[in-house]
């Protein structure tokens, strides 16, 4: 438990207030403390007087081994849970200790008990209060890809203009990603309401999954084909080269568990920042190996001093300084790889398998997505 610097004020005002009552020479809390994989300890927090604060566990106190008719112990008690403990030495003489001290020091007690609780409570909302924060931080930055898509598909159409089936394909695609951006803007309500912290998240992960129906069967291919289809539209706008698979391997075809869908995110991801910061006139696409994707463009080449640093939360590289953006979408991205058992790295070659596709794939700059292709089928 990380105490707050005024949580220990107020305990050693608590102490101190008591003074030296009623043959009182030493009082002592002990929190209660219980790591995972280990028994339960107490830890000392506060004493008066200030003599030499040796923060000493009982456990560790030799002096406490032996008993002594001039210390007495009072539980600090929540409900049936044990906060801590309250110590106390006198220099009664016999232990003979009067009803009314030992009235005080229970008061005293139930007393630290509720500070205790009320610093478990302030933490744990301050706790709630970042997660709410971080979920809100991702959110915005996912919907800046269907968002993205919207415009696209909008100056599209007005370039075109016309009711031949191409626009309205186009119209159909915009159709498309406002039931996407529908979806997010109802993860929001669920921000309001109360929530349990999951154990040991991760201050990035994802409120929302795209495969929001874990009834409907999903694909690498199934998941993939939207996003495809909204960097084809965005290459058409730009006048640029864009490359998709011809072929689709068998693991990309066979039922996904619902935890993969995840992947259709980092791949959104890697291509936003793709047509962001590559320059107007060069090639981007995707290609499949027979272990993962690789989302490539031509243009200039990424620094190797960058290439690990790009990984980085909020760090932003030459290419995009000038461009807006957060700096936490090749973050976030990996991470996400690595919670589904894979990894996402910038090569430095195309050495990635014997793949004959991937022998002539020379582009100046490879994400590689590596997946756990034997595990990904449902």
């Amino acid at each position: 438990m990380n105490l707050s610097k005024k949580f220990e004020e107020l305990i050693t005002k608590q102490l101190e207030s008591f003074g030296c009552s009623m043959g009182v020479t030493h009082l002592v809390m002990y929190l209660a403390s219980a790591k995972q994989g280990t028994k339960a300890s107490f830890e000392m927090i506060g004493q008066w007087p200030q003599i030499d604060r040796l923060l000493l566990s009982i456990e560790d106190d030799p002096s406490l081994k032996v008993s002594s008719p001039n210390r007495r112990w009072y539980p600090l008690q929540e409900n049936d849970i044990l906060l801590g403990v309250l110590r106390v030495e006198t220099d009664l003489e016999g232990g003979n200790w009067p009803v009314s001290l030992d009235s005080r020091l229970k008061a005293l007690s139930l007393s630290l008990a509720k500070c205790v609780s009320i610093e478990l409570e302030r933490q744990n909302k301050n706790q709630e209060i970042n997660y709410l924060k971080n979920q809100v931080n991702v959110i915005i930055h996912q919907l800046r890809n269907p968002l993205a898509a919207l415009r696209t598909y909008a100056k599209l159409l007005i370039k075109r203009l016309g009711s031949d089936d191409d626009s309205v394909q186009i119209v159909e695609r915009m159709i498309i990603e406002q039931k996407q951006i529908n979806k997010y803007m109802d993860s929001f309500t669920k921000l309001n309401s109360s929530i349990q912290l999951p154990l040991e998240i991760g201050e990035e992960r994802l409120l929302l999954p795209p495969n929001l129906d874990n009834k409907k069967v999903i694909t690498v291919q199934s998941l993939l084909r939207p996003i495809l289809e909204r960097g084809k539209a965005n290459a058409n706008l730009e006048n640029r080269d864009w490359t998709e698979p011809s072929f689709w391997p068998d693991w990309t075809l066979s039922p996904l568990k619902a935890k993969y869908a995840v992947i259709a995110e980092i791949v959104a991801n890697l291509l936003e920042n793709a047509f962001k910061y590559a320059q107007k006139d060069v090639e981007i696409g995707l290609a499949i190996t027979s272990k993962g994707l690789c989302i490539f463009d031509n243009g200039k080449k990424i620094t190797k001093n960058e290439n690990e640093k790009i990984f980085q939360k909020g760090f932003r590289g030459s290419a995009a300084r000038q461009k807006d953006g957060t700096g936490v979408g090749l973050f976030l991205a990996r991470k996400l790889a690595k919670q589904i058992g894979g990894d996402l790295r910038l090569l430095e070659n195309c050495s990635i398998d014997n793949t004959a596709e991937l022998k002539n794939l020379k582009k100046k700059n490879i994400f590689y997505l590596e997946l756990p292709t034997k595990e990904l089928n449902a």
